[in-house]
């Protein structure tokens, strides 16, 4: 059973306005211990809630004003009634978390944001936050990996079914865009409250584009439990299509406007984009020796297809490039050689010259600048189709399962919990 007031919003506004304008920390108040929710029979202090509070704000940049505070106040409660709920979940499957995996994950924080060792903790305690508070966080986050993988990994199956028609997707997606991106997202769990939820997806937005580093900002607000935020590489047909076409605009290291879905917003970050089946071994590549013979106002006709038919001699059947390339330095001419060149890279009167040509055999001349030039193809490395294999594809699966099962049983525990606001 949840019992939530209706007028919570306007309660954590008056909580807003008691902490913004209190310049003394909540702990050296009388209001202590004072009781924000109940979780089952776990309680949220009104300290609990400021100290996260002070954490929000200090991960996006955010200013510590009652605004601020009134705009982020009900997805910081939500994220902590939340982490009660995994935390006890743990705590009835006997997993624990040690302290060396927490510092592990404190380490893994401090070098994602570049921050010398305990570099992290200086920061938090520079800003009036119990570094307890970042503990307990990751302790939960840990926590809700151990639960995941024991209840839900067990009873996990991708088919070969499932595969194949992930397969066929990605064929059929051959040639189109795909990106790679990260993902605020922020729940509307009640209509009345979409207002509110959207102007803080806006001001999130604001913050990114100050500087403030996404992950950060996706590990304390976003609900979609991927760490950091990430999604990895998405294509046409696994996303909502509002958001594929909002993908679609932007340049890499952007971020889109709140994008309303019928369950809440979505803010995405492009990190990366390229077309599906491209990569570096999606079309040929080519190892070219090219020989470079000047057109002299004065030769001949005659002249020029001798020093041509000179050159051709030198390439014969079963011999390589290499030996080729000493013969032709021999005989004073310009040549260059080039390895490993893409097709597109060619400029296309030389490409089309060489795209059918055998192995070792020199191309019809290419007279232009004054220059006569004859290409030969010494090795020619044929693309692959570049799709990923089927245990990759497993893999993308299964994690996206469990995703979407992780959820349910989060929503599930939300349910079947006694969850009551008390401020």
């Amino acid at each position: 059973m949840i019992t939530l007031r209706s007028h919570l919003f306007q309660v954590l506004r008056g909580i807003a306005v008691l902490l913004a304008l209190s310049g003394v920390p909540v702990h050296a108040q009388e209001t202590t211990q004072r009781v924000a929710a109940v979780v089952n029979d776990e309680i949220i202090s009104l300290y609990d809630l400021e100290q996260r509070m002070r954490l929000a704000l200090a991960s996006s940049n955010l200013p510590d004003s009652m605004e601020a505070r009134t705009r982020i106040g009900p997805q910081v409660l939500r994220g902590l009634i939340d982490e009660r709920l995994k935390t006890q979940e743990a705590t009835r499957l006997k997993i624990t978390i040690s302290p060396a995996e927490i510092a592990s994950s404190v380490a893994n924080i401090e070098k994602q944001n570049n921050m010398p060792p305990g570099g992290l903790e200086a920061f938090l305690k520079s800003r009036g936050i119990d570094f307890d508070t970042m503990r307990q966080q990751v302790r939960a986050e840990l926590a809700w990996v151990r639960v995941v993988r024991h209840e839900l990994l067990p009873d996990l199956h991708i088919g070969e079914a499932e595969i194949d028609e992930r397969l066929n997707a990605i064929r059929a997606n051959l040639g189109k865009p795909e990106y790679l991106i990260a993902e605020i997202y922020l729940a509307v769990e009640d209509p009345r409250r979409d207002a509110e939820v959207r102007s803080l997806a806006e001001r999130l937005i604001d913050q990114l584009r100050q500087g403030a580093p996404f992950p950060a900002l996706a590990r304390q607000f976003s609900q979609n439990g991927a760490a950091g935020g990430d999604l990895g590489w998405v294509s046409e047909g696994m996303l909502d299509p509002e958001l594929t076409r909002a993908l679609s605009k932007l340049d890499r290291g952007s971020v889109t406007p709140p994008l309303r879905t019928i369950d809440g917003y979505h803010v995405l970050l492009l990190r990366d984009k390229r077309i599906v089946g491209q990569g570096e071994a999606s079309e040929p590549l080519y190892d070219i020796l090219s020989v470079q013979m000047p057109i002299l106002p004065s030769s001949t006709e005659a002249e020029r297809e001798e020093q041509t038919r000179q050159v051709r001699a030198v390439f014969a059947p079963g011999k390589s490039c290499d030996d080729d390339e000493k013969q032709i330095k021999q005989m004073s001419i310009d040549y260059n050689r080039v390895q490993k060149i893409k097709r597109s890279e060619i400029p296309e009167e030389i490409s089309s010259r060489i795209a059918v040509l055998p192995i070792g055999q020199v191309s019809t001349p290419l007279d232009a600048d004054g220059q006569r030039r004859l290409f030969a193809v010494c090795g020619r490395q044929d693309p692959k189709d570049n799709l990923p294999s089927r245990d990759d594809i497993r893999v993308r699966l299964e994690n996206q399962e469990v995703d979407i099962m992780a959820q349910r049983y989060l929503r599930d525990l939300r349910r079947g919990a006694f969850i009551e606001i008390r401020i």
